[in-house]
């Protein structure tokens, strides 16, 4: 009975750790979407920008101004480098936290596994000593109908 409560343990454990790896996914994945959100609108910025400097040299722009696009485009495609490792950083934990998930998950399919096979084999043993018992009352039963002294 102890290895039938032990593994009732290990089957629950496994259990809250995979639920609590599930969450930590989700959390992962939605931390993946939030940064390739921000360098999507990095870069839809920075497209917006460029398209607008392009209106204004049609214009003419003096010397300052165009330093000061140069300057900007610059801190902004370093903002959008960082942005992008960000990304990839992100995956990276992603995956390694769908690994972990999927680990567990197949320690818990195992653990499962093995409780369903312990089950298995209480019921068999079960109905074994049910088939044991009732063949031993038929066994006694027709041991006494036949050795019982006859009324003549």
């Amino acid at each position: 009975m102890s290895t039938n409560s032990s593994l009732r343990i290990l089957l629950d454990l496994a259990q809250q750790q995979t639920d609590a790896l599930a969450r930590k996914l989700g959390k992962l994945n939605i931390q993946q979407q939030e940064a390739e959100k921000k360098l999507n609108l990095l870069l839809q910025y920075r497209h917006s920008y460029q398209l607008h400097m392009q209106d204004s040299t049609g214009t003419g722009i003096d010397h300052i101004e165009w330093l000061n696009y140069i300057a900007f485009m610059n801190k902004l495609d370093a903002a959008i480098t960082e942005q992008r490792q960000a990304v990839i950083f992100a995956q990276k934990i992603k995956i390694a936290g769908g690994d972990e998930f999927l680990s567990s998950q197949q320690k818990l399919k195992s653990y499962d596994t093995l409780s369903q096979r312990k089950k298995k084999a209480e019921d068999l043993m079960q109905v074994k000593n049910e088939q044991k018992i009732q063949d031993e009352f038929a066994s006694n039963s027709f041991y006494r109908n036949s050795h019982a002294p006859k009324d003549s």
